[in-house]
């Protein structure tokens, strides 16, 4: 190809290249998955007023607060519970309980309506123990700012669970020495003392069937319960 050619061409690339849009910047990744269900199932799911279908699903969510900001709704039903359990700090699940009267926890402490975080004894302590595990301290210093940040004022339960097996006065001491580990450990991060209200329940109130290793998992927990 003669030079005469080559030239017109370049410009004619370099002007192509210079119209050209940008490439569109990669979305963000949400920063939380959290699976979402409903008791009774086929609540109407919708965060900031965006509505989001039914559950149960799997969602992506990108802030703390819409963990907070998530509502459900049902026909007929009145939520009682909103139960937000942490895996890890990348993963949670979302229960939203319907029905007057079926919240244990909710009758327990003498409130119509309830939020509960619900941290697991897998990720909270090891077995028969009541020393915080390191990798837990993240989650509960996330735990400690959303309670300062979008909280203030209000009352918090720091319950503490276990499973059925064991003494009951065992299970009740090892109950309220977990709940007090927790409580220590948010007043440590700013959250007042007086606002901390400590409570052990053993095996009282499960949130599982203790009849298998899996629902007993479940059963070993400490909650932070709040009024909603």
């Amino acid at each position: 190809m003669s030079v005469s050619r080559i030239i017109p061409a370049c410009i004619a690339c370099l002007l192509v290249l210079a119209c050209a849009k940008p490439p569109e910047p990669a979305p963000p990744k949400p920063s939380l998955t959290v699976d979402v269900r409903s008791d009774p199932e086929k609540a109407l799911l919708a965060l900031d007023g965006k509505p989001l279908g039914e559950a149960p699903r799997v969602l992506g969510m990108y802030k703390e607060e819409d963990l907070l900001n998530l509502q459900a709704t049902l026909q007929g039903q009145e939520m009682v519970e909103k139960r937000i359990r942490f895996i890890s700090l990348e993963r949670a699940e979302i229960t939203f309980v319907f029905g007057k009267g079926r919240s244990m926890m909710g009758k327990a402490l003498g409130l119509p309506r309830i939020l509960v975080f619900d941290y697991g004894a897998g990720v909270t302590f090891d077995l028969n123990r009541s020393v915080l595990k390191p990798e837990f301290l993240p989650l509960l210093d996330r735990q400690s700012s959303m309670l300062k940040a979008s909280f203030a004022g209000l009352d918090v339960f720091v319950c503490g669970h276990t499973d059925n097996l064991g003494t009951a006065e065992r299970n009740l001491a090892l109950s309220l020495e977990r709940a007090e580990a927790v409580a220590t450990h948010l007043a440590a991060h700013g959250v007042p003392k007086e606002r901390l209200k400590v409570q052990g329940f053993a095996s009282q109130y499960p949130v599982a069937d203790n009849g298998s290793d899996a629902g007993r998992a479940l059963n070993r927990r400490t909650e932070l319960v709040l009024p909603q």
